[in-house]
């Protein structure tokens, strides 16, 4: 009888080479494809939130929630619609918190459903320069920035663009992980004839 030819050792290492690089690249591209996935519930997290934004109009009659941080408790104001319409349920992948939102005229961020409130330091005029937009500096990933008259155009809010319109946009920006944000706006509805989310709005992705 012949006997069986066994492997070498060439073949062996060779072998061991091949599934130690394909183990390698599934290590790589898991995180990636993770912070993808989370990204994503992030992209989504805007889109319920401006849709529930566009319930509270037709239900007010307003053209938008106040994005001013000292009315945040007000009957108009965020987060008193953001407890309402919004709600607990909608957080955070990574640390299964609700989102922080950043209004405008505060330095801070806040959490409407724990009334939690941090000072990220975002805006320093001598630091970050003039423009409103300066606010995002300091803001982390899964913070939301709202501005309640403006589009989206690029990386920044444009308030002309969010009046040239002949109909008062609002719109929010989230600080994803990998260094990007996604901005949507409410894209061309108004009060009593909002067409639902997903045909008017819009989402601009960058890289910051």
């Amino acid at each position: 009888m012949r006997k069986r030819k066994g492997f070498t050792l060439i073949e062996i290492v060779l072998v061991l080479a091949i599934a130690g690089l394909m183990i390698l690249m599934v290590f790589i591209a898991l995180p990636a494809m993770q912070r993808a996935q989370r990204n994503t519930e992030r992209k989504n997290a805007l889109s319920i939130i401006i849709a529930g934004m566009t319930q509270w109009t037709r239900h007010n009659a307003v053209g938008s929630v106040s994005d001013n941080y000292t009315k945040a408790w007000t009957p108009a104001g965020f987060c008193t619609f953001y407890v309402k319409y919004v709600g607990p349920d909608v957080v955070d992948p990574s640390s299964g918190e609700p989102y922080r939102i950043a209004l405008w005229g505060t330095t801070k961020v806040i959490n409407c459903i724990t009334k939690e409130v941090t000072d990220r330091g975002m805006y320093d005029p001598d630091v970050h320069g003039r423009s409103p937009n300066s606010h995002w500096a300091n803001m982390e990933v899964g913070d939301i920035q709202y501005d309640d008259v403006a589009a989206c155009k690029d990386e920044d809010f444009d308030d002309d663009l969010g009046k040239s319109s002949g109909v008062k946009l609002f719109a929010f920006r989230i600080r994803l992980e990998g260094g990007g944000a996604t901005c949507m706006d409410s894209g061309g509805g108004s009060v009593g004839t909002i067409t639902p989310i997903g045909i008017f709005s819009k989402i601009a992705d960058y890289e910051l």
